[in-house]
């Protein structure tokens, strides 16, 4: 069956490059989606996409991003930004090699449901290093640390993230540790005596 008609047209922008400072990896996209479910027509404008970001660097220093609109007849949909900074360093002795980067960046998402407008806001910091010896041995670390803040619910959660892998010759071993943590809450959320009725607990 036919439950819509989907236009989408993107467009790869070219790179610009002026001295140390290089910008890449640009697109432009747009899409028409005309469901015929009862939905209402839908457009979405985008610059670059959240899993292909630009690319700009100067010197050691680089970051990247994206932003997408999506509207309807009645207004907008949904608005995705992300921005991102920092700096990669790296070093080859002969015997051993090995870089690291840092990046800094803040993730924004506002969106319409049901007539609701949900946004988030999340700001965060990756950290990867890696080094390697006569080729023979690899280790590799990855750190991730986000903050979250949902502001219609008013309430802020923290994660965290550690991804390390060892590999020598053809053997290899990952490890992955994973934390969260909420920081705040609001009286909207639940308490126990709304979550649990009286004839549940004495059961």
């Amino acid at each position: 069956d036919l439950h819509q008609v989907l236009l989408d047209a993107c467009r790869a922008l070219p790179n610009v490059q002026m001295g140390v400072l290089s910008l890449s990896n640009m697109t432009l996209g747009a899409e028409v989606n005309l469901p015929f479910t009862g939905s209402p027509l839908t457009f979405r404008f985008n610059f670059c996409e959240r899993q292909q970001p630009f690319c700009l660097t100067v010197s050691f220093l680089g970051g990247g991003g994206f932003f997408a609109l999506e509207i309807d007849l009645n207004g907008i949909r949904q608005i995705e930004a992300s921005l991102e900074f920092g700096a990669a360093v790296s070093i080859n002795l002969g015997v051993a090699s090995g870089g690291v980067s840092i990046m800094a960046g803040i993730y924004f998402k506002m969106e319409m449901k049901d007539g609701n407008n949900s946004t988030t806001l999340t700001g965060y910091v990756r950290i990867n290093g890696a080094v390697c010896i006569l080729g023979l041995i690899t280790a590799s670390i990855e750190l991730y640390l986000a903050l979250t803040y949902l502001i219609d619910k008013e309430k802020a959660f923290g994660e965290a993230t550690l991804k390390m892998k060892i590999e020598i010759l053809f053997f290899s071993a990952s490890v992955t540790l994973h934390t969260t943590k909420t920081f705040k809450g609001s009286g909207k959320d639940p308490n126990f005596q709304m979550a649990i009725k009286e004839n549940e607990w004495l059961e």
